[in-house]
């Protein structure tokens, strides 16, 4: 389905799209399509690889994970999106297979940009390209906060020294390379 069909109105909600002129905003259209997911559809699978970023217009989808090391058979859910999320950023940006899977757990509308299309926006200097690259790490830095608040509140909880080996795996997983 074309992109065309999105409104401005709905545009302007979306955060990675913030601050896009009318300009940018035709530019990026001509490089998305919108597609539609029935509810317990997945639309991304954890493992398997593509370069997509996905916007979520209307909706809700369910973002869950399989520990390979676990027992479960049962994944572990990690949000749920609404309306105007995005997904799909870190294998969009880095290639690499996913590190969890989004199911529609509603009807879903979302608007999709492949990453060969955004290069090829890239190769003609779109500054529509520049902001949704700067605007997609804002995004995965507010949600790196979130974690790091969280992981705080999980370290000083009561069961902090049962939770320091675990901290202690996470940090080395997230920093590696980094010096501390």
């Amino acid at each position: 389905m074309t992109a065309e069909l999105v409104s401005s109105s709905v545009f302007k909600k979306i955060p990675i799209f913030r601050e896009f002129s009318a300009d940018e905003w035709e530019r990026l259209l001509e490089i998305a399509c919108v597609e539609e997911f029935s509810p317990g559809e997945v639309i991304l699978a954890q493992g398997e690889q593509s370069q997509r970023l996905c916007v979520l217009l209307e909706g809700a989808c369910e973002v869950f994970h399989h520990l390979a090391e676990s027992n479960s058979s049962e994944p572990t859910t990690l949000a749920t999106l609404e309306p105007f999320s995005n997904f799909g950023e870190m294998s969009f940006f880095h290639p690499a297979p996913h590190s969890a899977s989004v199911r529609a757990k509603t009807a879903v509308k979302l608007l999709s940009i492949e990453r060969s299309k955004y290069n090829a926006l890239c190769q003609q200097e779109s500054s529509a390209a520049c902001k949704l690259a700067l605007n997609t790490v804002a995004s995965l830095a507010e949600r790196l906060r979130r974690m790091d608040d969280w992981v705080d509140e999980l370290v000083h909880r009561g069961q902090a020294n049962q939770r320091i080996p675990e901290w202690n795996r996470l940090r080395a997983t997230l920093f590696d390379g980094w010096k501390l």
